[in-house]
């Protein structure tokens, strides 16, 4: 089956099968972390529903594997577009391929747009009018709302019509990586659907298989991904996060004054998406402390002064100390992500770190 092509959630996967099978759903909810494939099971939802040569369970396309999405990320705009549905690495029905490049009749794709904060309620009402017309060649014309946690308020609120009196041939994917941004009267409308983090294990299985990365290499990128393959690609790309500013900046928490922490929310912490990444960077470099400490375990780190480095901060650090900092820092991520000001949650953070560090 395609869907046996997504890494990870398998359990979720499957139970969306059934449902699919059985009685979907007008209206999802795709929540989880970034990277874990919320999208590409969005997008296999819609060649379930529209593919020409055999709909349901074992549809034409490979969504986790497209050779057509990989000739146009920008599906559907321009020459660029036309090349890709012509390729002969794809043997894919025509309603896979035009879904694959965004210009099924049936089929409509919505995201923030680039160096855009948000979704635009222009794009919003555009979806609406769209989502009224009768499918043209599909059972049902088929929406998903990338990025649904940056619809803003008025954006929402127009969707919510929607959602509350859906046409009947009709059905809305939202994906998101912050449910908590969506309205309740928006979220209660929609079927959610959860997905987890994927392990250390899974994230190396598809460094290796996808992006022939060598085993060793993949192993030691993978937990640094925090369960996002997407994070995981970018690592082995040559996109690294800022490991050693993080670990010198514990190592001298507890001496950090209000001016020094100030200057690390100020370089580091300064946009919110860059800010949710560190916390939880953070967090995952003290799980990996805290795990040598009381279990004796090898420190995984990307270079080995930087595991020198972790091993001196965990061998002066009380476990529960290092615990409580964790445990602070996915505090932090969740309020950032939930729209707290990025600097003040990180001076705050810095400021309880070097208490907690101190044994204060």
């Amino acid at each position: 089956m395609p869907f046996a092509g997504v890494a990870g959630n398998r359990a979720v996967i499957d139970g969306l099968q059934a449902e699919l099978a059985r009685r979907p759903s007008h209206a999802y909810l795709f929540a989880g972390p970034r990277g874990v494939g919320k999208a590409i099971v969005a997008r296999g939802v819609a060649h379930y529903l529209l593919c020409e040569r055999s709909p349901g369970a074992r549809f034409c396309c490979n969504p986790a594997n497209c050779p057509v999405r990989v000739a146009a990320p920008a599906a559907g705009r321009g020459r660029g577009a036309a090349s890709a549905a012509a390729s002969p690495r794809c043997d894919c029905c025509a309603g896979c391929v035009q879904i694959a490049l965004g210009v099924h009749p049936d089929f409509v794709y919505v995201a923030r747009q680039p160096n855009r904060s948000d979704l635009l309620i222009e794009q919003v009402r555009d979806l609406i009018e769209r989502l009224g017309v009768r499918p043209s060649r599909g059972p049902r014309r088929i929406a998903i709302v990338d990025d649904a946690e940056t619809l803003n308020l008025p954006a929402q609120n127009a969707l919510l019509k929607t959602l509350e009196e859906p046409p009947g041939h009709t059905m809305m994917i939202l994906v998101t990586s912050s449910e908590r941004a969506l309205l309740d009267t928006v979220r209660s409308r929609l079927r959610p659907v959860r997905f987890g983090p994927l392990s250390a294990a899974e994230i190396a299985g598809v460094l290796v298989s996808r992006a022939k990365i060598e085993p060793e290499r993949a192993k030691a990128i993978a937990p640094l991904a925090r369960g996002s393959i997407s994070r995981a690609l970018a690592l082995a790309q040559g996109e690294e996060p800022p490991v050693k500013e993080l670990i010198e900046a514990l190592a001298r928490a507890r001496t950090l004054d209000f001016a020094g922490a100030q200057s690390l929310a100020q370089e580091l912490f300064g946009a919110r998406d860059q800010a949710v990444e560190n916390f939880e960077l953070i967090a995952r470099l003290l799980e990996e402390m805290l795990c040598s400490k009381l279990l004796g375990s090898e420190l995984i780190a990307s270079a080995p002064e930087a595991a020198a480095a972790m091993a001196e901060i965990a061998g002066r650090s009380d476990a529960a100390a290092l615990a409580q900092v964790a445990v602070s820092a996915l505090a932090a991520a969740v309020a950032v992500d939930e729209m707290a000001n990025s600097r003040l949650q990180a001076e705050q953070f810095w400021i309880g770190a070097g208490r907690a560090l101190r044994g204060e």
